[in-house]
């Protein structure tokens, strides 16, 4: 069974995006900044999203243990005509890292304990698959600072 608390902290990250930072991201829209500046909404949104598509890709490829063509999960992912022409706007690429997360945890939930121990090459080098998803929470941690910070939103209260 699938480590909870790993699988948890990843549906934990885009329950806090939507709960918290859509309402501020649906008001701001075209205000969010640019894609290119790694500290506005945007761009942190944008890199969030690019992160989960190639994490995805790259997880999918650990597990079936074919060649692996995902090298750095936090480069610019090969995305879809479809994505692109949806537009880079906040509520948009909040969107997309939700279905890539959502793909993430289908492949992930409900694998054995032995799978979750075994060792990968991943996009952040050798570790079990554990460790890469826990390298992912980390970054999102990251992104949520980031967003708190530029959004002016203070971290809830625990």
């Amino acid at each position: 069974m699938a480590d909870r608390d790993v699988v948890e902290a990843l549906i934990a990250t885009y329950r806090e995006l939507n709960q918290r930072f859509r309402p501020l991201l649906a008001a701001m829209n075209a205000d969010a900044g640019a894609v290119e500046d790694p500290t506005s909404p945007l761009g942190i949104l944008y890199r969030l999203r690019n992160r989960e598509l190639n994490a995805s890709q790259a997880i999918k490829e650990m597990l079936r243990g074919g060649e692996r063509t995902i090298v750095d999960d936090e480069a610019e992912p090969l995305v879809t005509l479809q994505q692109t022409a949806l537009g880079l706007v906040p509520i948009v690429l909040l969107s997309q890292f939700g279905t890539a997360r959502e793909a993430t945890l289908a492949m992930v939930r409900d694998l054995p304990d032995s799978v979750w121990q075994q060792e990968f090459e991943t996009p952040r080098g050798r570790m079990t698959l554990r460790a890469y998803l826990e390298t992912l929470i980390a970054r999102d941690r990251e992104a949520i600072r980031a967003l708190e910070e530029r959004l002016g939103q203070p971290a809830p209260k625990s």
